[in-house]
Protein backbone atom coordinates (compact mmCIF):
# COMPACT_ATOMS: atom_id res chain seq x y z
CA UNK A 1 0.00 0.00 0.00
CA UNK A 2 1.62 3.32 -1.11
CA UNK A 3 1.96 6.41 1.14
CA UNK A 4 0.64 9.91 0.05
CA UNK A 5 3.58 11.41 2.47
CA UNK A 6 6.10 13.31 0.45
CA UNK A 7 9.46 11.80 0.34
CA UNK A 8 10.89 14.17 2.72
CA UNK A 9 7.81 13.17 5.29
CA UNK A 10 8.08 9.44 4.77
CA UNK A 11 11.87 9.59 5.96
CA UNK A 12 11.31 11.42 8.75
CA UNK A 13 8.18 9.05 9.89
CA UNK A 14 10.33 6.35 8.89
CA UNK A 15 13.01 7.60 11.44
CA UNK A 16 10.52 8.24 14.17
CA UNK A 17 9.19 4.56 13.81
CA UNK A 18 12.66 2.57 13.74
CA UNK A 19 15.17 4.93 15.97
CA UNK A 20 18.42 3.63 16.41
CA UNK A 21 19.85 2.12 19.97
CA UNK A 22 22.01 4.82 21.78
CA UNK A 23 25.40 4.44 23.05
CA UNK A 24 27.18 4.06 26.43
CA UNK A 25 28.35 7.40 26.07
CA UNK A 26 24.85 8.60 25.16
CA UNK A 27 23.10 6.21 28.05
CA UNK A 28 25.25 7.91 30.64
CA UNK A 29 24.25 11.20 29.35
CA UNK A 30 20.99 10.50 29.25
CA UNK A 31 21.13 8.90 32.68
CA UNK A 32 22.96 12.42 34.48
CA UNK A 33 20.32 14.00 32.97
CA UNK A 34 17.01 12.70 33.67
CA UNK A 35 18.96 12.50 37.51
CA UNK A 36 19.34 15.96 37.45
CA UNK A 37 16.69 17.30 35.09
CA UNK A 38 14.68 14.88 35.11
CA UNK A 39 11.49 17.07 35.56
CA UNK A 40 12.59 19.60 32.73
CA UNK A 41 13.14 16.53 30.10
CA UNK A 42 9.60 14.66 31.26
CA UNK A 43 8.39 18.33 30.51
CA UNK A 44 10.14 18.23 26.96
CA UNK A 45 9.54 14.95 26.08
CA UNK A 46 5.96 16.38 26.97
CA UNK A 47 6.33 19.03 24.40
CA UNK A 48 8.22 17.23 22.20
CA UNK A 49 5.39 14.59 22.15
CA UNK A 50 2.58 17.07 21.60
CA UNK A 51 4.48 18.44 18.45
CA UNK A 52 4.78 15.68 17.17
CA UNK A 53 1.39 15.08 17.25
CA UNK A 54 0.33 18.54 15.71
CA UNK A 55 2.69 17.54 12.60
CA UNK A 56 0.71 14.10 12.11
CA UNK A 57 -2.62 16.27 12.04
CA UNK A 58 -0.90 18.62 9.75
CA UNK A 59 0.27 16.11 7.46
CA UNK A 60 -2.81 13.93 7.40
CA UNK A 61 -5.06 17.36 6.56
CA UNK A 62 -2.14 17.84 3.82
CA UNK A 63 -2.64 14.37 2.70
CA UNK A 64 -6.51 15.49 2.31
CA UNK A 65 -5.55 18.25 0.56
CA UNK A 66 -3.57 16.68 -2.20
CA UNK A 67 -6.34 14.11 -2.80
CA UNK A 68 -8.65 17.62 -3.34
CA UNK A 69 -6.59 18.80 -5.93
CA UNK A 70 -6.09 15.59 -7.79
CA UNK A 71 -9.73 14.95 -7.95
CA UNK A 72 -10.39 18.73 -8.72
CA UNK A 73 -7.54 18.52 -11.47
CA UNK A 74 -8.70 15.01 -13.31
CA UNK A 75 -12.88 17.12 -13.10
CA UNK A 76 -11.30 20.06 -15.03
CA UNK A 77 -9.38 17.95 -18.07
CA UNK A 78 -12.37 16.06 -18.32
CA UNK A 79 -14.51 19.55 -18.52
CA UNK A 80 -11.65 20.36 -20.57
CA UNK A 81 -11.70 17.62 -23.42
CA UNK A 82 -15.30 17.73 -23.12
CA UNK A 83 -15.34 21.46 -24.51
CA UNK A 84 -12.73 20.53 -26.72
CA UNK A 85 -14.44 18.08 -28.79
CA UNK A 86 -17.94 20.44 -29.01
CA UNK A 87 -15.22 22.44 -30.70
CA UNK A 88 -14.12 20.48 -32.72
CA UNK A 89 -17.83 19.64 -33.79
CA UNK A 90 -18.27 23.33 -33.69
CA UNK A 91 -15.77 23.78 -36.38
CA UNK A 92 -17.06 20.75 -38.61
CA UNK A 93 -19.88 22.06 -38.28
CA UNK A 94 -18.82 25.71 -39.72
CA UNK A 95 -16.40 24.45 -42.37
CA UNK A 96 -19.59 22.55 -44.03
CA UNK A 97 -21.55 25.63 -43.83
CA UNK A 98 -18.49 27.93 -45.56
CA UNK A 99 -18.26 25.12 -48.30
CA UNK A 100 -22.15 25.69 -48.75
CA UNK A 101 -21.52 29.56 -48.88
CA UNK A 102 -18.82 28.73 -51.04
CA UNK A 103 -20.57 26.83 -53.73
CA UNK A 104 -24.05 27.77 -53.62
CA UNK A 105 -24.09 31.57 -52.84
CA UNK A 106 -20.59 32.81 -54.48
CA UNK A 107 -22.67 31.47 -57.67
CA UNK A 108 -25.84 33.53 -56.62
CA UNK A 109 -23.58 36.59 -55.92
CA UNK A 110 -21.63 35.80 -59.73
CA UNK A 111 -25.01 36.25 -61.47
CA UNK A 112 -26.25 39.03 -59.35
CA UNK A 113 -23.03 41.16 -60.38
CA UNK A 114 -23.25 40.10 -63.94
CA UNK A 115 -26.75 41.43 -63.95
CA UNK A 116 -25.63 44.87 -62.38
CA UNK A 117 -22.76 44.88 -65.37
CA UNK A 118 -25.63 45.09 -67.75
CA UNK A 119 -27.52 47.76 -66.08
CA UNK A 120 -24.33 49.64 -65.85
CA UNK A 121 -23.31 48.97 -69.59
CA UNK A 122 -27.43 49.90 -70.56
CA UNK A 123 -27.28 53.35 -68.00
CA UNK A 124 -23.92 54.17 -69.98
CA UNK A 125 -25.50 53.97 -73.28
CA UNK A 126 -28.35 55.77 -72.84
CA UNK A 127 -26.12 58.42 -71.36
CA UNK A 128 -24.29 59.05 -74.26
CA UNK A 129 -27.09 59.09 -76.41
CA UNK A 130 -27.88 62.29 -73.84
CA UNK A 131 -24.40 63.07 -74.46
CA UNK A 132 -24.19 62.82 -78.16
CA UNK A 133 -27.90 63.99 -79.02
CA UNK A 134 -29.37 66.09 -76.83
CA UNK A 135 -26.96 68.19 -75.16
CA UNK A 136 -25.09 69.28 -78.12
CA UNK A 137 -29.26 71.13 -79.16
CA UNK A 138 -29.06 72.83 -75.98
CA UNK A 139 -25.44 74.04 -76.11
CA UNK A 140 -26.51 75.73 -80.04
CA UNK A 141 -29.38 77.25 -78.62
CA UNK A 142 -26.97 78.31 -75.66
CA UNK A 143 -24.20 79.75 -78.36
CA UNK A 144 -27.18 81.41 -80.24
CA UNK A 145 -28.16 83.78 -77.19
CA UNK A 146 -24.07 84.45 -76.92
CA UNK A 147 -23.85 86.00 -80.64
CA UNK A 148 -26.98 87.46 -79.56
CA UNK A 149 -25.35 89.13 -76.27
CA UNK A 150 -22.12 89.57 -78.35
CA UNK A 151 -24.29 91.25 -81.18
CA UNK A 152 -25.69 93.52 -78.20
CA UNK A 153 -22.76 94.25 -76.57
CA UNK A 154 -21.23 95.43 -79.64
CA UNK A 155 -24.37 97.63 -80.52
CA UNK A 156 -24.10 99.07 -77.05
CA UNK A 157 -20.43 100.15 -77.80
CA UNK A 158 -21.65 102.05 -80.72
CA UNK A 159 -23.43 104.41 -78.13
CA UNK A 160 -20.88 107.02 -77.32
CA UNK A 161 -22.99 109.17 -75.32
CA UNK A 162 -26.20 109.64 -73.92
CA UNK A 163 -28.15 111.82 -71.37
CA UNK A 164 -26.99 109.99 -68.46
CA UNK A 165 -29.88 110.52 -65.81
CA UNK A 166 -32.08 108.62 -68.69
CA UNK A 167 -29.21 106.00 -69.79
CA UNK A 168 -28.71 104.99 -66.00
CA UNK A 169 -32.30 104.41 -65.45
CA UNK A 170 -32.23 102.22 -68.74
CA UNK A 171 -29.16 100.42 -68.02
CA UNK A 172 -30.74 99.54 -64.86
CA UNK A 173 -33.93 98.08 -66.66
CA UNK A 174 -31.00 96.15 -68.84
CA UNK A 175 -29.29 94.75 -65.69
CA UNK A 176 -32.60 93.59 -64.21
CA UNK A 177 -33.36 91.98 -67.69
CA UNK A 178 -29.82 90.38 -67.29
CA UNK A 179 -30.62 89.01 -64.26
CA UNK A 180 -33.75 87.41 -65.11
CA UNK A 181 -31.70 86.03 -68.52
CA UNK A 182 -28.81 84.46 -66.03
CA UNK A 183 -32.04 82.97 -63.90
CA UNK A 184 -33.39 81.67 -66.93
CA UNK A 185 -30.10 79.98 -68.17
CA UNK A 186 -29.49 78.51 -64.44
CA UNK A 187 -33.34 76.97 -65.15
CA UNK A 188 -32.06 75.74 -68.74
CA UNK A 189 -29.33 74.14 -67.43
CA UNK A 190 -30.58 72.20 -64.42
CA UNK A 191 -34.38 71.71 -65.95
CA UNK A 192 -35.47 68.80 -68.20
CA UNK A 193 -34.80 68.96 -72.03
CA UNK A 194 -38.74 70.07 -72.62
CA UNK A 195 -38.42 72.56 -70.16
CA UNK A 196 -35.17 73.87 -71.34
CA UNK A 197 -36.55 74.22 -74.91
CA UNK A 198 -39.15 76.61 -73.40
CA UNK A 199 -36.44 78.49 -71.38
CA UNK A 200 -34.57 79.10 -74.40
CA UNK A 201 -37.34 80.37 -76.61
CA UNK A 202 -38.02 83.15 -73.69
CA UNK A 203 -34.56 83.79 -73.56
CA UNK A 204 -34.88 84.67 -77.10
CA UNK A 205 -37.79 86.46 -76.45
CA UNK A 206 -36.05 88.69 -73.84
CA UNK A 207 -33.30 89.25 -75.67
CA UNK A 208 -35.52 90.38 -78.41
CA UNK A 209 -37.01 92.87 -76.07
CA UNK A 210 -33.34 94.17 -74.85
CA UNK A 211 -31.85 94.84 -78.14
CA UNK A 212 -35.05 96.85 -78.83
CA UNK A 213 -34.68 98.34 -75.98
CA UNK A 214 -31.26 99.39 -77.07
CA UNK A 215 -32.29 100.35 -80.59
CA UNK A 216 -34.60 103.22 -78.79
CA UNK A 217 -31.57 104.51 -76.95
CA UNK A 218 -29.61 104.53 -80.07
CA UNK A 219 -32.57 105.96 -82.46
CA UNK A 220 -34.93 108.29 -79.97
CA UNK A 221 -33.10 109.03 -77.22
CA UNK A 222 -29.25 109.75 -77.82
CA UNK A 223 -29.04 111.65 -80.89
CA UNK A 224 -29.71 114.90 -79.10
CA UNK A 225 -27.22 114.70 -76.47
CA UNK A 226 -24.84 112.79 -79.53
CA UNK A 227 -24.92 116.30 -81.18
CA UNK A 228 -24.52 118.56 -78.15
CA UNK A 229 -21.33 116.17 -77.63
CA UNK A 230 -19.87 116.17 -80.96
CA UNK A 231 -20.49 120.36 -80.72
CA UNK A 232 -18.19 119.97 -77.61
CA UNK A 233 -15.54 117.89 -78.69
CA UNK A 234 -15.21 119.79 -82.17
CA UNK A 235 -15.13 122.62 -79.73
CA UNK A 236 -12.08 120.65 -77.78
CA UNK A 237 -10.34 119.88 -80.83
CA UNK A 238 -9.99 123.43 -81.91
CA UNK A 239 -9.18 124.57 -78.74
CA UNK A 240 -6.44 122.15 -78.35
CA UNK A 241 -5.02 122.72 -81.87
CA UNK A 242 -4.72 126.31 -81.24
CA UNK A 243 -3.07 125.22 -77.72
CA UNK A 244 -0.71 123.06 -79.82
CA UNK A 245 0.37 125.95 -81.98
CA UNK A 246 0.72 128.37 -79.41
CA UNK A 247 3.07 125.63 -77.32
CA UNK A 248 4.49 125.16 -80.62
CA UNK A 249 5.77 128.60 -80.91
CA UNK A 250 7.07 128.49 -77.86
CA UNK A 251 8.94 125.35 -77.69
CA UNK A 252 10.36 127.13 -80.92
CA UNK A 253 10.75 130.82 -79.19
CA UNK A 254 8.56 132.78 -81.33
CA UNK A 255 6.65 135.39 -79.50
CA UNK A 256 2.86 134.57 -78.74
CA UNK A 257 0.84 136.71 -80.43
CA UNK A 258 -3.00 135.02 -79.05
CA UNK A 259 -5.70 137.40 -79.77
CA UNK A 260 -7.63 138.18 -75.89
CA UNK A 261 -10.95 138.12 -74.81
CA UNK A 262 -13.35 140.68 -75.70
CA UNK A 263 -13.74 143.11 -72.19
CA UNK A 264 -16.93 142.30 -72.17
CA UNK A 265 -16.59 138.53 -71.94
CA UNK A 266 -14.41 138.31 -69.63
CA UNK A 267 -16.19 140.24 -66.86
CA UNK A 268 -18.52 138.47 -64.53
CA UNK A 269 -21.88 140.21 -64.17
CA UNK A 270 -21.62 142.09 -60.79
CA UNK A 271 -24.66 139.59 -59.26
CA UNK A 272 -22.42 136.56 -59.71
CA UNK A 273 -19.30 138.44 -58.23
CA UNK A 274 -21.28 139.00 -55.19
CA UNK A 275 -22.00 135.65 -54.75
CA UNK A 276 -19.05 134.17 -54.97
CA UNK A 277 -18.40 132.39 -51.63
CA UNK A 278 -22.39 130.68 -52.35
CA UNK A 279 -20.54 129.69 -56.05
CA UNK A 280 -17.62 127.99 -54.65
CA UNK A 281 -19.95 126.18 -52.00
CA UNK A 282 -22.35 125.01 -54.66
CA UNK A 283 -19.79 124.32 -57.79
CA UNK A 284 -16.80 123.43 -55.86
CA UNK A 285 -17.54 121.51 -53.13
CA UNK A 286 -18.29 122.84 -49.24
CA UNK A 287 -14.90 123.54 -47.28
CA UNK A 288 -14.68 120.10 -45.43
CA UNK A 289 -14.67 117.82 -48.67
CA UNK A 290 -12.30 120.40 -50.34
CA UNK A 291 -9.80 120.36 -46.39
CA UNK A 292 -9.87 116.47 -47.64
CA UNK A 293 -8.68 116.80 -50.65
CA UNK A 294 -5.81 119.04 -49.91
CA UNK A 295 -3.80 116.17 -47.83
CA UNK A 296 -2.87 114.93 -51.16
CA UNK A 297 -1.45 118.28 -52.52
CA UNK A 298 0.24 118.56 -49.24
CA UNK A 299 2.28 115.30 -48.94
CA UNK A 300 3.10 116.67 -52.53
CA UNK A 301 4.48 119.66 -51.46
CA UNK A 302 6.49 118.25 -48.34
CA UNK A 303 10.35 120.26 -47.99
CA UNK A 304 9.20 122.69 -50.82
CA UNK A 305 8.10 126.02 -48.62
CA UNK A 306 7.55 128.59 -49.28
CA UNK A 307 4.59 128.09 -51.75
CA UNK A 308 2.56 130.01 -53.85
CA UNK A 309 -1.01 128.93 -54.02
CA UNK A 310 -2.77 130.78 -57.18
CA UNK A 311 -7.07 130.79 -57.16
CA UNK A 312 -6.75 130.65 -53.58
CA UNK A 313 -10.21 130.79 -52.91
CA UNK A 314 -11.63 130.32 -49.22
CA UNK A 315 -8.00 129.20 -48.48
CA UNK A 316 -8.60 125.75 -48.00
CA UNK A 317 -4.92 124.21 -49.19
CA UNK A 318 -3.48 127.31 -47.32
CA UNK A 319 -4.69 126.10 -43.98
CA UNK A 320 -3.73 122.49 -44.86
CA UNK A 321 -0.23 123.63 -45.61
CA UNK A 322 -0.22 125.83 -42.11
CA UNK A 323 -1.60 122.75 -40.46
CA UNK A 324 1.61 120.84 -41.57
CA UNK A 325 3.98 123.11 -40.97
CA UNK A 326 4.79 124.38 -44.96
CA UNK A 327 5.24 128.17 -45.19
CA UNK A 328 2.64 129.46 -47.99
CA UNK A 329 0.80 132.59 -49.19
CA UNK A 330 -2.10 132.83 -51.60
CA UNK A 331 -3.29 134.87 -54.14
CA UNK A 332 -6.72 135.65 -55.87
CA UNK A 333 -8.55 138.05 -57.59
CA UNK A 334 -11.95 137.54 -55.63
CA UNK A 335 -11.79 140.49 -52.23
CA UNK A 336 -14.26 138.15 -50.84
CA UNK A 337 -12.20 135.19 -51.00
CA UNK A 338 -9.01 136.82 -49.77
CA UNK A 339 -11.05 138.52 -46.61
CA UNK A 340 -12.47 134.99 -45.90
CA UNK A 341 -8.74 133.82 -45.83
CA UNK A 342 -7.33 136.76 -43.88
CA UNK A 343 -10.33 135.76 -41.37
CA UNK A 344 -9.02 132.59 -40.80
CA UNK A 345 -5.82 134.38 -39.74
CA UNK A 346 -3.84 133.09 -43.05
CA UNK A 347 -1.63 135.02 -45.64
CA UNK A 348 -3.52 136.07 -49.12
CA UNK A 349 -3.43 139.05 -51.61
CA UNK A 350 -5.88 140.03 -53.61
CA UNK A 351 -4.30 140.16 -57.35
CA UNK A 352 -4.55 137.84 -60.06
CA UNK A 353 -2.18 134.67 -60.55
CA UNK A 354 0.32 136.12 -63.01
CA UNK A 355 0.83 138.91 -61.43
CA UNK A 356 1.63 137.18 -58.29
CA UNK A 357 4.08 134.89 -59.84
CA UNK A 358 5.52 138.23 -61.57
CA UNK A 359 5.48 139.42 -58.32
CA UNK A 360 7.80 137.25 -56.43
CA UNK A 361 11.91 137.38 -57.21
CA UNK A 362 12.53 134.68 -60.42
CA UNK A 363 14.02 131.22 -58.54
CA UNK A 364 12.65 131.82 -55.27
CA UNK A 365 9.77 129.49 -54.75
CA UNK A 366 9.89 125.90 -53.81
CA UNK A 367 6.02 125.08 -55.00
CA UNK A 368 3.35 126.47 -56.95
CA UNK A 369 -0.47 125.45 -56.67
CA UNK A 370 -3.37 126.44 -59.18
CA UNK A 371 -5.85 124.13 -58.27
CA UNK A 372 -9.02 124.39 -60.08
CA UNK A 373 -7.72 127.94 -61.50
CA UNK A 374 -6.79 127.34 -65.22
CA UNK A 375 -10.38 126.45 -66.27
CA UNK A 376 -11.49 129.82 -65.83
CA UNK A 377 -8.88 131.68 -67.76
CA UNK A 378 -8.32 131.49 -71.78
CA UNK A 379 -5.85 129.81 -73.19
CA UNK A 380 -3.35 132.76 -73.27
CA UNK A 381 -4.11 133.33 -69.50
CA UNK A 382 -3.25 129.50 -68.31
CA UNK A 383 -0.37 129.31 -70.55
CA UNK A 384 1.34 132.28 -69.18
CA UNK A 385 1.12 131.17 -66.11
CA UNK A 386 2.77 128.26 -66.73
CA UNK A 387 5.09 130.17 -68.07
CA UNK A 388 5.88 132.73 -64.87
CA UNK A 389 5.80 129.89 -62.56
CA UNK A 390 8.68 128.41 -64.40
CA UNK A 391 10.30 131.24 -63.74
CA UNK A 392 9.48 131.78 -60.53
CA UNK A 393 10.35 128.14 -59.27
CA UNK A 394 13.95 127.61 -57.82
CA UNK A 395 15.31 124.59 -59.01
CA UNK A 396 13.27 121.02 -57.90
CA UNK A 397 10.63 123.41 -57.31
CA UNK A 398 7.42 121.76 -57.66
CA UNK A 399 4.20 122.97 -59.83
CA UNK A 400 0.47 121.18 -59.25
CA UNK A 401 -2.02 122.08 -61.18
CA UNK A 402 -5.60 120.36 -60.69
CA UNK A 403 -8.09 120.85 -63.51
CA UNK A 404 -11.73 119.04 -64.20
CA UNK A 405 -11.17 116.40 -66.59
CA UNK A 406 -12.62 116.63 -69.28
CA UNK A 407 -11.83 112.74 -70.63
CA UNK A 408 -14.97 111.67 -68.01
CA UNK A 409 -18.28 112.94 -70.34
CA UNK A 410 -19.88 113.06 -67.21
CA UNK A 411 -17.65 115.96 -66.23
CA UNK A 412 -17.17 117.26 -69.82
CA UNK A 413 -20.35 117.39 -71.42
CA UNK A 414 -22.56 118.18 -68.04
CA UNK A 415 -20.75 118.46 -64.31
CA UNK A 416 -18.19 120.97 -65.87
CA UNK A 417 -20.78 123.26 -67.20
CA UNK A 418 -22.59 124.02 -63.98
CA UNK A 419 -20.24 126.78 -62.53
CA UNK A 420 -20.99 129.87 -65.17
CA UNK A 421 -17.28 130.98 -64.16
CA UNK A 422 -15.75 128.23 -66.46
CA UNK A 423 -14.11 128.78 -69.89
CA UNK A 424 -13.72 125.64 -71.35
CA UNK A 425 -12.22 122.73 -70.37
CA UNK A 426 -8.18 122.03 -70.48
CA UNK A 427 -6.94 118.43 -71.27
CA UNK A 428 -3.78 116.90 -69.56
CA UNK A 429 -1.90 116.58 -72.45
CA UNK A 430 -2.04 120.19 -73.07
CA UNK A 431 -0.92 121.60 -69.41
CA UNK A 432 1.86 119.05 -69.87
CA UNK A 433 2.91 119.90 -73.28
CA UNK A 434 3.01 123.77 -72.32
CA UNK A 435 4.67 122.75 -69.06
CA UNK A 436 7.42 120.74 -70.97
CA UNK A 437 7.62 123.30 -73.93
CA UNK A 438 8.66 126.15 -70.99
CA UNK A 439 11.52 123.94 -69.29
CA UNK A 440 9.64 122.00 -66.94
CA UNK A 441 9.62 118.22 -66.36
CA UNK A 442 6.09 116.42 -66.20
CA UNK A 443 6.78 114.44 -62.99
CA UNK A 444 3.16 112.84 -63.15
CA UNK A 445 -0.28 113.01 -64.33
CA UNK A 446 -3.15 112.01 -61.76
CA UNK A 447 -6.89 111.19 -62.73
CA UNK A 448 -8.19 111.68 -59.07
CA UNK A 449 -11.21 112.08 -57.54
CA UNK A 450 -13.34 109.09 -58.79
CA UNK A 451 -17.57 109.13 -58.49
CA UNK A 452 -19.15 107.22 -55.74
CA UNK A 453 -19.05 103.36 -56.38
CA UNK A 454 -22.48 102.86 -56.24
CA UNK A 455 -23.01 105.24 -59.16
CA UNK A 456 -21.07 102.59 -61.28
CA UNK A 457 -22.88 100.97 -64.23
CA UNK A 458 -20.97 97.74 -63.75
CA UNK A 459 -21.81 95.46 -60.70
CA UNK A 460 -21.03 92.44 -59.46
CA UNK A 461 -23.22 89.36 -60.71
CA UNK A 462 -23.54 90.73 -64.05
CA UNK A 463 -23.56 88.64 -67.24
CA UNK A 464 -19.88 88.53 -68.41
CA UNK A 465 -20.52 90.23 -71.75
CA UNK A 466 -23.31 93.26 -70.00
CA UNK A 467 -20.42 93.81 -67.36
CA UNK A 468 -17.80 94.23 -69.93
CA UNK A 469 -20.14 96.80 -71.53
CA UNK A 470 -20.94 98.63 -68.05
CA UNK A 471 -17.24 98.80 -67.33
CA UNK A 472 -16.46 100.40 -70.62
CA UNK A 473 -19.26 102.73 -70.35
CA UNK A 474 -18.23 103.72 -67.01
CA UNK A 475 -14.58 104.17 -68.24
CA UNK A 476 -16.13 106.99 -70.62
CA UNK A 477 -19.12 108.42 -68.87
CA UNK A 478 -18.19 108.20 -65.15
CA UNK A 479 -13.87 108.41 -64.75
CA UNK A 480 -12.47 110.26 -62.26
CA UNK A 481 -13.50 114.21 -61.69
CA UNK A 482 -10.81 115.28 -61.90
CA UNK A 483 -6.88 115.19 -63.39
CA UNK A 484 -3.94 116.72 -61.47
CA UNK A 485 -0.44 117.42 -63.35
CA UNK A 486 2.35 117.72 -61.32
CA UNK A 487 6.05 119.19 -62.89
CA UNK A 488 9.12 119.98 -61.37
CA UNK A 489 12.21 122.48 -62.62
CA UNK A 490 15.20 120.87 -63.26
Amino acid sequence: MSDDRPPAENAAYAGRQRPQPPGLSARLARWIAFRFLGDDFRRLEEGIGAARAELDQRAGQHTRALAELRTHVETRLDDSVTALEDLRRAYLATRTEFEDVRERRLRELGAALDGAVRTAAALQAELESLRDARVPRVESDLGALQSGAAALGREVESLRDGRVPRVEGDLAALQKGAVTLQDEIVSLRDGTLPKAKAEVAALQRALGGVQKLAEELRDDRLPALSGRTDALFERMHEGLTVVAGLAERLAQREPLTVVAAPELEARIPAAVAAASGRFADAFRGARGEILGRAADHVALLAGAAPVLDLGCGRGELLEALREAGIEARGADSDAAMVAACRRLGLAADETDAVSALRAVAPSSLGGVTAIHLVEHMPASGWMELIEAAAAALRPNGRLLVETPNPESLRVGAALFWTDPTHRVPVHADALAFVAKAVGLEVVEVRRVHPFPPEQALARPGQPEALREVAARLDEWLSGPRDVLVVARKP
